[in-house]
């Protein structure tokens, strides 16, 4: 809590509250709070720190430079930010088949990790191709776990000097990683939402859950990031259904869900069911043939002369339109509406003219509005039983969102029926849930990919939590195993009601140990590392880790399928032939002359180099290659 403004000095009494009576400190804050609180701002530590620019811009603004060139969003860091979200990544993906739901049919996906090193990673398959992203990313309160703390290495720092930061705001940048600050979440937030954009599609929309504290900052970031244009809304959900008594000021019953499109001009809003409260509005008093109708307003506020007419009613009454208005169509249209009785006039045929609507026409849904409130979409308890019932009763995660408020940010974005959405700060899971009940209802074959780091549980803040995950699944005690779980138990519930792809492949983000090699300057590498990269360990385990990750060097999804052609040696992906060792020349001309002629043929060849260390066979595969008909871009060296 912020101290009080100051007060006058007590006299010295034996009274003993005198002695909890404030500091010359927080006296002397409470002034700045209360006269120039704009100069105040928080460090890593939490601290109040003075900027001396304000302070003297507030003290004297004739004496201070302020830089006026253009309307931008500034934090120390900010650079820095950017360049983080286009670093090479030193990760890799580890296929986890063993903790995964029908790896073979599947094409849905869990990652385990860091969500900037799984969004590098992505971007490579996934560029432009997600139509939906939801996120609910840490609020930045003082509730909040911030758990994404980015170590800085020496090469980061070196970066920071390259990209013009002295040496003050780098040790500044370093400490706010990870800290309760405003520039700290910014630039948490500004990579992964500038690596969110390359993989929305052209006609795809981003949705972000936030409260009020970051609100207004992550409004100005989306602006930059994704831009102003493109801004869709700000919906507003009724997360709680009853107030707080105890709250200080207002009790806080909504969140805040910015919904931004990729390009506006591209994205159609989805529309809504229509409910049964809404249909029942339509009547049809005049007993037309097409059905029920309801009644609209004929006139509009913007005046056109063009449009000021009166208009003549079946008992002979003219009725111009209601005072600075004018009719919302010309003359010759509002007759043509009369001749096909859609202009209604009441019954007695005397009133103002009203525009039939009718049912049958409107059946496409209705426009979503900006408040979703808790009885539509449910509210964070209803997220909370949920967890629960499908956890035998177990209170494993609070602040969850309700499945039928995912289902209507799925049903807004304007699903097609095999479109991906991503939720790269998964929790427990919820999207996922919703997607599958989305695709159970209307036969769709929508995938997911979800991102969650495994998040340490406390054993003794979140004391079944922990519980749970050690004793009844036996797994380390992270929020990951609690999401897998959840999807685990809630597809079963699913598959129970309809026959949908309610699997996903689990991956693991690793270190990268070659990349961490290779990266080292020459007079720093040792004999042991030349070993490490040099005696690749080639078991199945490797093999399948380097597959996958072939995967995402060729721009194919990580649920591609994987056929074995050579044992060990040679498989094929989509319309890729994978070599991951020297193989008998004369073997592989024939096996790609047997899929010259089947339905899916090589296009490309790609070789993993690192398992080749036969020079002669790269030599051979040259030559086998372009005389079979593949031009050099189609050979490819990877590793």
């Amino acid at each position: 809590a912020q101290p009080s403004p100051a007060q006058p000095s007590p006299a010295i009494t034996d009274n003993p509250s005198v002695f909890t009576e404030q500091t010359i400190n927080q006296r002397n804050l409470a002034v700045f709070q209360q006269h120039f609180p704009q100069v105040l701002e928080v460090d890593a530590s939490g601290r109040f720190i003075i900027n001396s620019t304000k302070l003297q811009l507030a003290l004297d603004p004739a004496g201070v430079k302020v830089e006026e060139d253009g309307y931008e969003m500034r934090w120390v860091g900010k650079r820095e930010a950017y360049h983080t979200a286009f670093l090479p990544t030193q990760k890799i993906l580890n296929p986890l088949a063993e903790d995964s739901k029908h790896w073979d049919s599947t094409g849905n996906l869990l990652l385990r990790g860091d969500n900037l090193e799984a969004l590098r990673l992505l971007r490579h398959s996934y560029f432009g191709k997600i139509k939906l992203i939801y996120i609910d990313p840490p609020y930045n309160t003082k509730s909040d776990a911030f758990i994404y703390n980015d170590d800085f290495s020496t090469q980061q720092t070196q970066i920071l000097a390259e990209l013009g930061y002295d040496k003050d705001n780098i040790d500044y940048i370093k400490n706010i990683y990870g800290a309760k600050t405003h520039s700290g979440w910014l630039s948490f937030m500004y990579p992964r939402l500038l690596l969110a954009k390359d993989l929305l599609r052209d006609d795809g929309v981003i949705f972000i859950s936030i409260d009020d504290n970051e609100q207004a900052q992550l409004k100005l970031l989306c602006d930059e990031v994704f831009g102003e244009e493109n801004f869709v809304s700000n919906i507003i959900w009724q997360r709680a259904f009853s107030p707080k008594n105890d709250a200080k000021y207002l009790s806080v019953s909504h969140d805040n869900l910015l919904m931004y499109a990729k390009n506006i001009e591209n994205f159609v809003c989805g529309r809504l069911k229509r409910t049964d409260d809404i249909n029942a509005r339509y009547t049809n008093q005049d007993n037309d043939t097409r059905g029920f109708w309801t009644s609209s307003d004929l006139t509009v506020k913007t005046y056109s002369e063009k449009y000021d007419y009166p208009i003549t009613t079946p008992s002979g009454r003219k009725i111009p339109p209601t005072e600075g208005r004018c009719w919302s169509m010309p003359k010759n249209r509002i007759q043509e509406l009369i001749n096909d009785n859609r202009i209604w006039f009441g019954v007695d045929g005397d009133n103002v003219p009203r525009l039939k609507r009718f049912l049958s026409e409107v059946q496409d849904g209705i426009t979503p509005t900006t408040l979703w409130l808790h009885q539509e979409v449910g509210h964070n308890q209803e997220g909370r039983q949920e967890v629960k019932a499908l956890f035998d009763n177990k209170g494993l995660f609070d602040g969850v969102k309700p499945v039928r408020f995912l289902s209507k940010i799925l049903r807004v974005a304007n699903l097609d029926s095999n479109d991906i959405i991503l939720d790269f700060f998964a929790g427990s899971g919820t999207t996922a849930e919703a997607v599958m009940r989305l695709n159970a209802e209307d036969g769709g074959n929508r995938s997911f990919i979800l991102v969650q780091i495994p998040q340490a549980i406390d054993p003794q803040k979140q004391k079944e939590a922990y519980r749970f995950v050690t004793e009844a699944l036996n797994k380390p005690a992270t929020i990951f195993e609690i999401t897998a779980e959840r999807l685990r138990r809630a597809g079963q519930k699913i598959e129970a009601e309809a026959a949908v792809d309610t699997g996903f492949r689990v991956f693991d983000i690793i270190d990268d140990t070659d990349a961490l090699i290779l990266q080292k300057p020459l007079s720093e590498v040792t004999q042991a590392d030349l070993s490490i990269f040099i005696q690749h360990n080639t078991d199945s385990d490797s093999r399948e880790r380097v597959l996958y990750n072939l995967l995402l060097s060729e721009g194919l999804p990580l649920t591609t399928v994987i056929n074995e052609l050579i044992p060990d040696t040679v498989y094929l992906a989509d319309d890729v032939l994978l070599i991951l060792g020297a193989v008998d020349l004369t073997l592989l001309t024939d096996t790609l002359k047997e899929l010259s002629h089947s339905a899916t043929p090589a296009v490309y060849l790609t070789v993993y180099a690192p398992w080749v260390r036969d020079d002669n066979f790269m030599l051979g595969l040259k030559t086998l290659a372009e005389s079979l008909g593949f031009s050099s871009d189609k050979l490819r060296l990877r590793g």
